[in-house]
């Protein structure tokens, strides 16, 4: 994150999200006015020379960002926004450290599941830290001044909790940290509230099926968590009540300025598209800003998807779904596992919903053919990553039963019982090579290839 912000630099939108700091330190308001809110002006050019004194005004432009302001208020506490007369002063080193330090907290959590629930085995702990550093926009991402930190935070405190349920420690503490998990999400951005509240809808008829019994949703403790989630939907109702929409956005808050910007393509400039041509079109950028970095400055791969600059990270998207085929396993065995299935899950049906949702905009409003961004899931990659692990796991698991039996059945006869033992040590060996060089190959598609192919520095 520190060599993002030091060589690289020009973070998604991150003016726009100064802009709503700023707007906060200014106004003092807790929910904002979104109609009123506009981007900033530079009064003079900025570099790393006026960095930590960047002087702006507030400008006439809308600021097209409706996401809730939590994120916006907690980034006020850095101290970094003051305002003097009409003019805003920015100290973007200390904005952006601060941004750091809650990404760094929310990297500390994921690890910290991975290092209490994954067992002993160091290649698998290897693995998980792999999976949870190297999609390329993580980093980068988080090193700039953007709301995904928050959704990253809150998913990650909502899997915590997940995983302390289904370990049945089902004390007050628990209830509170799933509440706050979902509170944070959907505090932080729509998106990351929507793969909460799927992923949780999953996980309890889940969670129903394999304990036949529904009685912790009338739980005390659960009803004395009842206030973190009125706050969440009182925050929704106050803002439909302000702009018609719980989510307000650039087309409804200021239509005049919308359908003269880029978000809004001129019915006879447009590029038509089926639907199947569509989706097809919407899937290959998505996966394309998975393995990549998207923003206003970018480094996509080029040629193949499946080539070795990219197919380790598209597999962290494909191989939970190999978890659905462990289903029954884990309904009877695995806790962690029906926690990885509900949020893997979560984050591909909001993943389709935002599909589904850009191509109505494209065909029945604006034209536009964005929208497709992946970076808004990084948020689930916890539950990815555990995912991913328990597949491997559980194969150990039953190669290991497998062994056993073998050895057992055959414990009078020494050669079969020597050739059984030899069997599963090769398959072993090899399962431990195949996922140390998925481990190689991503680091090798994240920093290392950036390093190598790079050359756009500040």
């Amino acid at each position: 994150m520190l060599f993002y912000v030091e060589h690289v630099g020009r973070f998604p939108d991150e003016i726009n999200h100064v802009s709503y700091i700023a707007y906060l330190e200014k106004s003092h308001k807790i929910i904002p006015d979104f109609k009123n809110m506009t981007i900033l002006e530079q009064t003079k050019p900025v570099d790393n020379n006026s960095i930590k004194n960047a002087t702006y005004t507030f400008g006439s432009d809308f600021n097209y960002l409706g996401h809730p302001p939590l994120y916006y208020q907690i980034m006020r506490l850095s101290g970094a926004v003051k305002i003097e007369n009409n003019t805003v002063i920015i100290n973007f080193i200390k904005l952006r450290s601060f941004n750091i330090m809650l990404s760094s907290l929310a990297i500390l959590l994921i690890l910290y599941i991975g290092y209490s629930r994954i067992g002993k085995n160091p290649l698998l702990h290897c693995l998980y830290a792999a999976i949870v550093v190297s999609v390329p926009m993580l980093a980068y991402d988080s090193a700039g001044i953007n709301n995904d930190t928050l959704a990253l935070i809150g998913l990650s405190v909502f899997v915590f909790g997940l995983l302390r349920f289904s370990e049945r420690k089902r004390n007050f503490p628990t209830y509170l940290i799933i509440s706050l998990g979902v509170f944070l999400s959907f505090m932080s951005k729509l998106t990351a509230g929507l793969v909460v509240f799927i992923s949780l809808c999953i996980y309890i008829i889940l969670i129903i099926i394999k304990e036949k019994n529904a009685g912790f949703l009338i739980s005390r403790k659960l009803l004395a968590t009842f206030p973190v989630y009125a706050v969440t939907a009182a925050y929704y109702i106050i803002v439909y009540f302000q702009t018609s929409s719980i989510m307000p956005t650039y087309r409804l808050l200021d239509p005049a300025d919308y359908y003269a910007s880029g978000f809004y393509v001129d019915t006879a400039q447009r590029t038509h598209m089926n639907f199947t041509q569509y989706i097809i079109y919407f899937s290959k950028n998505f996966l394309i800003t998975w393995t990549g970095i998207a923003s206003h400055v970018s480094l996509l791969k080029v040629g193949s998807l499946f080539s070795v600059n990219n197919i380790a990270l598209l597999l962290l998207l494909i191989l939970p779904v190999i978890l659905l085929f462990q289903i029954k396993k884990a309904i009877k065995k695995s806790s962690i596992t029906l926690v990885a299935i509900s949020v893997y899950l979560g984050v591909v049906i909001s993943a389709i919903t935002q599909c589904l949702r850009a191509y109505n905009e494209y065909v029945n409003v604006s034209g536009y053919m964005g929208g497709y961004q992946s970076r808004y899931y990084l948020c689930g990659i916890s539950a990815i990553g555990l995912g991913i692990v328990m597949i491997v796991k559980n194969f150990l698991e039953d190669e290991d039963n497998i062994s056993i039996m073998n050895i057992e059945f055959e414990s009078r006869l020494t050669l079969q019982c020597y050739q059984s033992k030899t069997g599963f040590k090769y398959k072993k060996a090899i399962l431990y090579s195949i996922c140390l060089f998925f481990i190689l190959l991503l680091f090798y598609e994240d920093i290392i290839y950036f390093l190598i192919n790079f050359k756009d520095y500040l």
